[in-house]
């Protein structure tokens, strides 16, 4: 047996990832990576008793180069006596009527095939190419682009799929030894020009910063390896903790509405924390990682670790997180329906306002404080302390430049915020109720982006 495939076998036994008299899918696009899964699978069906199917699938992103991708496929599938199962997504004509990006449409018309295969033809696990240089870009991207999960675990050796399960066997080898091994086998394979482009975040990591790696650790790929399986065995326990809390802290009323108690959530660790509203949101978004980002995971646990006064957040996709007190709402019901209340806005700390906003009030002119806006502003004793209420019939603003107050209604219209929003939207007034911002969107007259003689400076940030 070749010492690549024996490798392989090693890492598939070590995590029991086949069964005897299992059906696999093998994933195919033609590229060395996934031609390698074929032959490897090719040689090991015997001996683990395993039947095999190879699919694939022509994005229709290269013309008749991928047409050409599929034929190769269905050739070597043909030549090794594997049923093959192939398809052409629309995905062009979806990126016509959606737009969007590209990169996401062809993985969820793929997996969406995919899945259509395993349960039509019975197919236990769905097998994957991914490798250890994979392994190594994705734990890079998510340390640069800031990692939704609650800790680096990179790409999982196998998680649950359609009726059955994906396998990831050759997260354990490096594309270096992948394809010493099909040159070794003498097997031609496909080559996407799209994966030498620098488009692509990957792409840039895969040319740049992977070899600048290797010059530092030859064997980066095996440190990465068993950091990651470390962090996922960390990982695992820990989400165990943070289930068995979710069903302690948080009330199903409905598919859409959720409920939880603050001063309970306070007293858990952080690190379950998060972890617990990761599940509840996946709960809302059907598993969904793609509309959330860190600062709204941490702008929800500022929110869930108060208890005074009452704090709005809107989430994506027309859901929302209201705190009145101590008792946590998420919900999809209509903004009207929920309570908003004037809150009174303490100096020096930071305070969710709604509509996406926080603010940090302070006489600390000097202070650095990280925001996205920074206001100075002349407060007389009369005028504090100063609050945040919805908006009200007949509320108008002074702004600079102009002569006369401006309606807040005519401002929304202009600022195109929507109906539900302007309910939620924070005005921020005086204590003799005089308007003085609208939160994110217009502030009035007195208010100075640059130092003078002002008292007090007003920090606002969105999440």
């Amino acid at each position: 047996m070749h010492p690549f495939i024996k490798k392989v076998k090693k890492y598939i036994d070590k995590y029991r990832l086949i069964q005897s008299g299992e059906r696999l899918l093998l994933a195919c696009s033609g590229g060395a990576d996934s031609i390698a899964v074929v032959l490897i699978f090719h040689e090991l069906k015997e001996i683990y008793n395993v039947q095999l199917g190879i699919v694939h699938t022509d994005h229709q992103l290269r013309g008749e180069e991928s047409a050409e991708d599929m034929q190769f496929v269905e050739q070597v599938a043909t030549r090794l006596d594997v049923p093959f199962y192939g398809t052409t997504l629309e995905v062009p004509s979806r990126m016509e009527v959606e737009g969007g990006n590209v990169q996401v449409i062809c993985r969820e018309e793929r997996y969406a095939y995919f899945d259509t295969v395993m349960k039509q033809e019975h197919f236990d696990k769905l097998v994957l190419g991914h490798h250890a240089d994979d392994q190594i870009e994705t734990i890079i991207m998510s340390l640069v682009r800031g990692s939704l999960a609650s800790s680096l675990t990179g790409i999982p050796i196998t998680r649950p799929f359609s009726n059955g399960s994906i396998i990831r066997p050759f997260l354990c080898v490096t594309k270096e030894e992948i394809l010493d091994f099909v040159q070794f086998k003498e097997q031609s394979f496909r080559h996407d020009p799209s994966n030498d482009k620098h488009t692509y975040t990957r792409n840039r990591l895969r040319h740049t910063v992977l070899p600048l790696l290797r010059q530092e650790n030859l064997h980066v790929a095996d440190s990465i390896r068993t950091f990651v399986e470390k962090q996922q065995q960390d990982d695992t326990f820990l989400q165990t903790l943070a289930k068995e809390k979710f069903d302690q802290l948080v009330t199903i009323k409905s598919k859409s509405s959720f409920f939880m108690d603050t001063k309970q959530f306070s007293e858990v660790p952080v690190a379950l924390q998060r972890r617990v509203i990761l599940i509840l949101l996946k709960y809302l978004y059907d598993s969904s990682n793609t509309l959330l980002n860190n600062r709204l995971i941490e702008s929800i646990l500022t929110v869930c670790n108060e208890q005074d006064g009452n704090a709005v957040i809107h989430l994506p996709k027309d859901f929302f997180l209201i705190r009145h007190y101590s008792q946590v709402q998420f919900s999809s019901k209509p903004l009207q329906s929920l309570p908003f209340q004037s809150q009174i806005i303490d100096e020096d700390c930071w305070r969710a306002v709604g509509a996406g906003y926080s603010i940090y009030l302070t006489r600390n002119l000097n202070e650095q404080v990280p925001s996205d806006e920074k206001w100075f502003i002349q407060l007389e004793n009369d005028s504090l302390p100063l609050s945040v209420r919805p908006k009200m019939e007949g509320d108008r603003i002074h702004l600079k430049g102009m002569s006369t107050q401006k309606k807040v209604s005519r401002l929304f219209i202009d600022e195109k915020v929507s109906t539900e929003e302007r309910v939620v939207w924070p005005i921020l007034v005086s204590a003799k109720n005089d308007i003085m911002a609208v939160i994110g969107l217009r502030y009035g007259s007195q208010f100075e982006k640059n130092r003078n003689t002002q008292n007090f400076v007003l920090h606002v940030k969105s999440y």
